[in-house]
């Protein structure tokens, strides 16, 4: 019964790594802003695409050297 569980599991993640990898590969980034409001740790995470918030969390980093 554990193993047929665990199966279960993997199927679903597997499925939400497929889903997640697929949205994120047909997605082109939107640009951000880059100032003091969007630079928060709070407006960075409000961001839904990973890709963006990456490339925001990037910029903001770079816009403070």
């Amino acid at each position: 019964m554990q193993t047929k569980f665990n199966w279960i599991l993997l199927a679903c993640a597997a499925a939400a790594l497929v889903v997640t990898g697929y949205k994120e590969m047909h997605a082109k980034p939107q640009p951000h802003l880059v100032n003091e409001a969007s630079c928060t740790p709070e407006a960075i995470k409000r961001i839904d695409s990973i890709t963006e918030r990456a490339i925001q969390s990037s910029q903001c980093a770079q816009r403070a050297k």
